[in-house]
């Protein structure tokens, strides 16, 4: 399931979704990586009600026979999550930001093996910088670097457990191991690849470029 349906308020003008980037949209790089993915099956994007016409046949295009579906999506990240985990039937899901166009169908097929027998899995990646807890302007903490991990996705959840945990509260969470989290359940940590980045500002579609470029996987110039 890829998640499309933000409001793009960081990013300036214009829906970063349909973002060029190096001749595609940001959305259809992030499809076509699921869609070569060999571990998924099946593909519903959750995008705006403006949007869900432009994003069906983006995902059309893509995704081919692996589509399914396009939802619309909530106020909310978790609605969003919601709408889609309840437009599907499979027992794992795996849960996408569609601003994430560098991920790799490598990746995606690890974090989805990692899942098995557990309640989810979590693509991330360990935290280089040295973090502070503030409160109030002050520092109030000092966590340990080498605990701390920075949550990419995909992050692959057991759909029904997800599902239960959303229905014990309408209190929303920063992402969908935290929704699991709430009846206990561990997710496993897949290492990711910092290249996989979230578009936020147009300044990350000129980084997610290089990338491309350097990594061989477009001829843009």
């Amino acid at each position: 399931m890829i998640v499309a349906a933000g409001s793009s308020t960081r990013f300036g003008e214009g829906n970063k979704l349909f973002a060029d980037l190096c001749g595609k949209p940001v959305l259809a790089w992030t499809i076509a990586a699921y869609a070569a993915a060999a571990l998924v099956e099946r593909i519903v994007v959750v995008a705006q009600g403006e949007a869900l016409s432009a994003v069906d046949a983006i995902a059309r295009t893509e995704a081919g026979e692996k589509f399914v579906k396009t939802v619309a999506g909530g106020t909310r990240r978790r609605d969003s999550v919601e709408a889609g985990l309840r437009a599907v039937r499979a027992r794992y899901v795996a849960i996408h930001d569609g601003a994430r166009p560098l991920i790799t169908a490598g990746l995606i097929d690890r974090c989805i093996a990692a899942a098995e027998g557990t309640a989810g899995a979590v693509v991330a990646i360990p935290v280089t910088d040295t973090i502070k807890e503030v409160r109030g302007g002050m520092i109030a903490g000092h966590p340990e670097r080498a605990m701390l991990w920075a949550a990419q996705t995909p992050q692959v959840v057991l759909r029904r457990a997800w599902l239960d945990a959303a229905a014990a509260s309408d209190d929303d969470e920063t992402d969908d191991s935290a929704m699991l989290a709430r009846f206990g359940l561990e997710t496993a940590v897949v290492e990711g690849d910092p290249g996989n980045l979230k578009i936020t500002k147009p300044l990350d579609l000129e980084l997610a470029a290089a990338i491309l470029r350097s990594e061989g996987r477009t001829p843009c110039g």
